[in-house]
């Protein structure tokens, strides 16, 4: 996704992105307050590093016990780890950790974790910003500057279902590609 999306800058947008951006357009009019009517955090927050070479636009940024908690709203459900407990999907552990960084560098504070809410299953994941995380989305830029200096389209995703539900199938022709590889493959 990456690869077409920032390299070849191809946008397509299907059922799922439409209802994911109405989902935070809903979000950012609805601006969550402390008991004192004050504003809990920033809704839609920008921001970029030079230095990272990474831009983005947090969901939402609370304010809590001295500390900045960045927030990812997503549409889906909260992936289950093997006891059923909620978890995270890779993709947006990589996406709040990043964002927590470009906040640490914006503000000169260290940000110990970021939330990624899961809105169809009505459920919150804590994600810690450790060094370990932090090595994790700068190992990640670098795969990044490789695809964007290498020009050539990566081989398609490995997880089947993952493509399935991507904006950019149609583009990329994820089953076309299994196809040539092996002809007995079956969707």
């Amino acid at each position: 996704m990456f690869y077409l999306e920032e390299v070849e800058n191809m946008r397509l947008a299907d059922e799922a992105v439409y209802l994911g951006r109405a989902m935070h357009e809903e979000i950012a009019s609805d601006s969550p307050k402390t008991e004192d009517g004050k504003p809990r955090g920033h809704k839609l927050f920008y921001l970029d590093s030079a230095r990272f070479g990474l831009k983005g636009r947090v969901d939402a940024i609370h304010h809590r016990n001295g500390s900045w908690i960045p927030y990812e709203h997503k549409r889906g459900r909260a992936k289950r780890n093997v006891e059923g407990k909620p978890e995270s999907w890779p993709s947006d552990t990589l996406q709040v950790r990043a964002y927590a960084m470009l906040i640490e560098e914006a503000t000169g504070k260290v940000v110990s974790e970021g939330r990624v809410r899961y809105h169809s299953d009505n459920i919150t994941v804590r994600v810690p910003l450790d060094d370990e995380g932090r090595n994790s989305v700068l190992q990640h830029i670098e795969r990044a500057r490789e695809l964007r200096r290498a020009g050539v389209l990566p081989p398609i995703n490995k997880n089947e279902y993952a493509c399935a539900n991507c904006s950019l199938a149609p583009a990329c022709l994820p089953e076309e590609e299994r196809l040539l590889k092996n002809p007995q493959w079956e969707p």
